[in-house]
């Protein structure tokens, strides 16, 4: 019975994402890793891989192998001004090549391996890059994710490992976990004041979680109640359980729920709406997939 149910699994997620991925040839990969991306015309992260000298790690046939995730050129045209601007920094050599090994994991691991909440160590030491399949709302597995961004083809087989092609550069490199991210970000001081109070940092570092934290403003319009809420630790918990979903929801996760609802920790869904962004139980998302070592975070503009 079990066997069946994996063979039917994986015939699903062969059927669902067969455009993502190209006919193998039949005499096998002809190029390296480094010639494979030109022949895909990404562009832009070639030109990573020369600046940063990787390019001569992912040319080499007698290393490896290694599996790269690597962003088309219309998702580095894509990046915010602000990330654009570092990575054309000449001085920022370090920058880019802490973004570059970002992208390269050690093996040859194709999709078809995958599993939910997956952690794949990176060539950047101490980081990991998440994986996650999602299903829609009829319950299908839909949608590849990396940390976030969306596999849009898969299986690019080269002479010294796999390119998996994502449609978003990685450059949000999860560094902290989900209570110390609260505790340093400027906009979140009142979180963090209430975590403190409650104790809550051990529970919000569990791994595969994600947390819709509202900002200070949100709290700041309680006036009176927040005060109040000061005093009761109980109630400050129960406030977190019903902002945390114990499982990672990138936005790509959430947009194909659209219609349909997530569950919190007590099992109170949460309905999505995508309306000129993501909404989450009415609350819109104003920042969005803050990846962490142990989840991500959504800042939100309402309580749920």
């Amino acid at each position: 019975m079990f066997k069946t149910v994996q063979v039917v699994v994986l015939l699903n997620l062969a059927n669902c994402f067969s455009q993502c991925i190209a006919t193998p040839p039949k005499s096998g990969p002809k190029w390296s890793i480094y010639d494979l991306l030109d022949e895909l015309g990404l562009k832009s992260f070639s030109g990573l891989l020369e600046t940063t000298g990787f390019m001569y790690t992912l040319s080499a046939n007698a290393s490896g192998p290694f599996t790269v995730y690597a962003p088309t050129d219309e998702a580095f045209n894509n990046l915010p001004p602000s990330v654009m601007k570092k990575l054309q920094n000449d001085d920022n050599w370090r920058l880019l090549h802490d973004l570059t090994s970002y992208h390269l994991t050690k093996g040859n691991l194709s999709f078809l391996k995958w599993s939910n909440n997956m952690i794949t160590p990176t060539l950047l030491d101490g980081t990991s890059i998440r994986l996650n399949i999602y299903n829609n709302n009829s319950g299908e597995p839909s949608i590849m994710s990396v940390s976030g961004a969306t596999l849009i083809k898969a299986d690019q087989q080269a002479t010294n490992g796999v390119v998996q092609v994502i449609d978003r550069v990685l450059y949000s490199i999860p560094d902290d976990t989900i209570s110390n991210y609260i505790q340093e970000n400027s906009r979140l001081r009142k979180l963090a004041m209430l975590m403190q109070i409650a104790g809550y940092h051990d529970s919000l570092d569990k791994q595969n979680i994600t947390l819709f934290a509202p900002s200070d403003a949100v709290f700041e319009e309680m006036g009176a109640n927040f005060t109040n809420l000061l005093t009761n630790a109980s109630t400050i918990k129960a406030l977190f359980r019903n902002h945390t979903v114990n499982n990672t929801f990138y936005t790509n996760g959430l947009r194909i729920l659209d219609g349909g609802y997530i569950t919190n920790l007590p099992g109170t869904k949460l309905p999505i709406k995508i309306n000129q962004g993501v909404y989450v139980s009415g609350a819109k998302l104003v920042e969005e997939d803050v990846s962490l070592k142990n989840g991500v975070l959504h800042i939100i503009n309402k309580l749920l």
